[in-house]
């Protein structure tokens, strides 16, 4: 029953992912918004299709719920435009791209399943208010470095005026060598939960698995 209900989940989102406009961010979430969302971090998720919709299916096919819903956890949040690219970068030839989730290899599906393991941050809340311009260490549900720091500049660029904004970034060094961080902003911070706390990531500026 459980591999018909993915199957079908699978086919609506590649079905709906035809349309031109299938990827498009579907609006900017308001960037100085803070809310008790009152549902599970997935749930919220789910409640975003225009935004998230390709994300929750991964997380869903690739059993990582219990994760993002873990208590006291926080999930960065990847837009459906910046998994659209790292398809783009994975499959660059249309004609050879897999059609369906069902159409992945294993091997492709456990490489998404560990890129999505470096956006949950297990048992600690990230906020605003507990960064500072200073870096912050943490470990994702991956095992992978993670970095936060506040980054504060107005339109012109001027630093220390204008909105605080969270910066995450991915230490993508080989194990034992020099660290090697890729960062994306955070558009919508401090969102919180039933389960923990959600930060939406800017997609103009990131591609999934920061590659």
């Amino acid at each position: 029953m459980k591999s018909i209900i993915a199957i079908a989940l699978v086919t609506v989102v590649f079905v709906s992912g035809c349309s031109k406009d299938y990827f498009a961010d579907g609006g900017v979430l308001d960037p100085d918004e803070t809310a008790t969302l009152g549902m599970s971090t997935m749930d919220y998720l789910k409640s975003r299709p225009d935004v998230f919709d390709t994300l929750t299916a991964l997380i869903t096919l690739t059993g990582l719920e219990g994760a993002v819903n873990a208590d006291g956890s926080t999930f960065l949040a990847p837009k459906n435009y910046s998994i659209h690219n790292y398809f783009n970068l994975v499959f660059p030839d249309p004609e050879k791209r897999p059609k369906t989730f069902g159409d992945f290899t294993d091997e492709e599906m456990e490489a998404i399943a560990e890129i999505l393991k470096n956006y949950i941050i297990p048992g600690k809340e990230v906020v605003r208010s507990g960064l500072g311009t200073a870096y912050s260490y943490d470990t994702t549900y991956g095992g992978v470095k993670a970095r936060f720091n506040i980054v504060q500049s107005d339109y012109l660029g001027n630093v220390n005026m204008g909105a605080r904004n969270i910066v995450f970034s991915l230490n993508k060094g080989m194990p034992g060598t020099f660290e090697i961080y890729l960062s994306v902003p955070v558009e919508t911070a401090d969102l919180r939960s039933t389960n923990g706390i959600v930060h939406v990531l800017a997609a103009d500026s990131h591609i999934f698995g920061f590659n």
